[in-house]
């Protein structure tokens, strides 16, 4: 490897950094997840094609993936679309639909999880920000301490709110609104900062994101992953899933792994994954970039069954060369020697203090309040609605005819129904404003 990704390389030897905030002679932190695989059932066609929706077959997604992971680490998951990249995460951060057809383990510090303690473990980022777009950063994250965080007072929260804005650079524009596509607010990847600020109020160990770098230019989606780089080095673990990358990202990862079809085709540090495809037969030309070269590599063409046939068994080649690796035995090793120490540190949990049901809903309503308050459009066009609605039933109403043989029962009845469905709908939509 040469030219330009060269320099980069040179940073990302090492298998990857350790936490600031453990002590001397105390071990890391550590994820182990070991032989996790995840089949669903899915019907052949669609259900107007009724023999066909009958049928089911199954659908092999994850298959027996393995890799090991320490606190002061941050690992990137490549992979092209449909690799199983989301569904990892998904799997070990609880989020499956169907949880009876997951298999594996995932060990957290030598513990084995439970399937119900996943959530409780790991923060979760989704590619999609959910973000009431009237209120500020600051109110946003306020709410969320208030929803996650029991028995602090409004002094206490303010500082664990404005500690978390600092360290995610976000104090200079507390005061501004979120925004949406139709309200001028903070930029995209400002957007991604208080999606990643909101999962740190709960002090997290453990942070799996996917896809945080999905709609932003190059600057930023750098700037992004670099800030996920020092909140790692802090004492956490950070995994992402990541599409296209540049290649100045490439020090910034202590390990990088590559999925393809559900498999793991490689884990490991920058300059392992650079030596196993380069004894493979597969170096990267000069001046490219390792990222788009290894994807491409690994990726199975569907275009005609000629190229999917050969561009699998390529994959299964790389899949194969791989298990049998040092690279892959280091991982093994690494998550028995985890699993057999003598004494295991306790499973980093998140903040689980929650508040009442009552106090959350209470918590919402406010939220939801002051969010709509400030909707002005939002406002006039329900205010328009209901005045319309009103100039309709009176309509009714000054056509209204005594006479039962001119069909007073009738419009009396037509008058009661409009009275009663109108509204429900009404409010549904609302809702889903909302």
């Amino acid at each position: 490897m040469s030219g330009g990704v060269s320099p980069t390389l040179e940073k990302s030897g090492s298998i990857g950094h350790t936490g600031e905030g453990k002590a001397a002679g105390q071990p890391p932190d550590s994820i182990s997840v070991q032989g996790v695989s995840y089949t669903i059932r899915e019907r052949v066609g669609p259900w107007w094609n009724f023999s066909l929706y009958c049928k089911k077959w199954t659908r092999q997604i994850l298959k027996d993936v393995s890799f090991h992971i320490e606190s002061g680490q941050i690992m990137g998951i490549l992979g092209n679309s449909g690799s199983g990249k989301t569904t990892l995460l998904d799997a070990i951060s609880g989020r499956l639909g169907h949880k009876d057809n997951f298999f594996g383990e995932v060990y957290v510090n030598g513990h084995q999880l439970k399937r119900e303690e996943f959530r409780d473990c790991f923060s979760y980022v989704p590619q999609s920000d959910t973000l009431l777009s009237f209120l500020t950063i600051q109110e946003s994250l306020t709410y969320t301490a208030l929803l996650t965080l029991k028995k602090c007072s409004n002094s206490s929260i303010k500082k664990k709110v404005d500690a978390v804005m600092a360290e995610l650079s976000l104090s200079h524009i507390a005061d501004k609104i979120i925004g949406s596509r139709n309200v001028v607010g903070i930029s995209g990847g400002e957007r991604r900062r208080v999606s990643v600020a909101a999962q740190l109020l709960q002090d997290p160990k453990v942070m799996l994101l996917d896809e945080p770098t999905t709609g932003l230019d190059c600057l930023t989606a750098n700037q992004l992953v670099l800030l996920l780089s020092e909140l790692a080095h802090k004492d956490r673990i950070v995994i992402l899933t990541i599409h296209q990358p540049r290649s100045e990202l490439f020090k910034l990862f202590d390990k990088i792994a590559i999925m393809s079809f559900g498999e793991m085709v490689f884990c490991g540090n920058p300059m392992e994954m650079i030596t196993f495809f380069s004894d493979c037969g597969y170096s990267c030309p000069e001046q490219s970039n390792p990222f788009d070269f290894y994807v491409d590599l690994t990726s199975v063409d569907t275009r005609s069954k000629e190229r999917e046939l050969e561009t699998y068994s390529r994959v299964q080649e790389f899949v194969s060369a791989y298990r049998n690796s040092e690279v892959f035995g280091k991982v093994l090793a690494a998550i028995e020697k985890t699993k057999c120490m003598k004494e295991l540190p306790p499973i980093p949990f998140k903040n689980k203090d929650s508040p009442s049901g009552f106090y959350q809903i209470l918590i919402l309503l406010r939220r939801a309040t002051r969010n709509f308050s400030r909707d002005k459009i939002g406002i006039i066009m329900r205010l328009l609605q209901n005045l319309l609605f009103g100039l309709f039933i009176a309509f009714f109403l000054l056509r209204l005819r005594s006479d039962v043989a001119q069909g007073a029962v009738q419009d009396r009845v037509g008058l009661v129904y409009q009275c009663v469905s109108a509204p429900p709908y009404t409010g549904m939509l609302n809702a889903v404003a909302l």
